[in-house]
């Protein structure tokens, strides 16, 4: 029951399962049993069977008799590409591509959900010395790029600050500090157009992130340059920052009115 004691509409209960069942391939980014499903979502194999087997048949899921297990199906696959259409990402992805091809490094598109910072499309580099990442990464926002340039860019940016201990959670040995140190590093991406992680979310890696803004000066989404620290001196950083604002305004009119993020 919710907060207003009305009873939640009918199948609601199948509809979280079913998208539990997808939101979990996709995070593994593979292969699931049956079992190994049903022990993640917390469910009985009999109801998790039901679910798995209404998504197949509908073709977002598909069961490889092999390993007798299953993965995100080619109906999955027609959504996301149909998302992205509507979303503008199909005309985003060229312009992360160039940016990668300029600069050797790996670039994302970054939207926000709720405090975390979400990779939604990447160039990787293809320098022998990278940080892996995929579609679909999670990461606190105050201690990424992506995630201090939108929220310098949001209108909720104060009440977030709010919401944070004045000791923030570490990531690495470099992350801010503290609640103030990260009001103080908001402003500065505000003044300067663009935002630095300088190493506070993986050790040995620094990015720069600029953001796609609305016309009312609202980030819906990140572009970010990721670039292990030793090809990155901090004296090449304005280059990059520049690189990633151009690239940022040139996605800006692809993507739909409003933001992409969700507060």
């Amino acid at each position: 029951m919710n907060q207003t004691g009305a009873q939640p509409p009918a199948g609601t209960q199948a509809i979280r399962r079913a998208l539990g069942v997808l939101r979990l391939l996709k995070d593994e980014g593979g292969e699931l049993s049956l079992s190994a499903i049903a022990r993640k979502l917390d469910l009985t194999t009999g109801t998790t069977y039901r679910v798995v087997g209404a998504l197949s048949a509908d073709g977002l899921v598909t069961h490889n008799p092999r390993t007798d297990s299953y993965h995100l199906g080619p109906g999955a696959i027609l959504l996301g590409q149909a998302a992205q259409r509507v979303h503008g990402l199909h005309r985003a992805l060229p312009v992360i591509e160039q940016v990668n091809a300029d600069t050797g490094e790996s670039v994302n598109l970054t939207i926000r959900e709720g405090t975390e910072s979400v990779v939604l499309l990447r160039a990787q580099s293809t320098l022998p010395l990278r940080f892996e990442q995929h579609p679909g990464a999670r990461f606190p926002l105050y201690a990424t790029a992506s995630g201090k340039v939108i929220l310098a860019h949001s209108p909720d940016a104060e009440a977030y600050l709010a919401n944070l201990p004045e000791q923030l959670t570490a990531v690495t040995s470099h992350t801010l500090a503290t609640r103030a140190d990260l009001a103080r590093e908001l402003a500065e991406t505000r003044e300067r157009g663009y935002s630095i992680d300088d190493e506070e979310n993986v050790d040995g890696v620094r990015c720069v992130g600029a953001g796609v803004l609305d016309d009312r000066g609202l980030a819906r989404a990140a572009v970010v340059i990721q670039v292990p620290t030793v090809r990155l001196p901090k004296d090449r950083i304005p280059e990059l920052g520049a690189r990633a604002v151009a690239a940022a305004a040139e996605i800006a009119p692809f993507l739909p009115p409003g933001r992409l993020s969700a507060h």
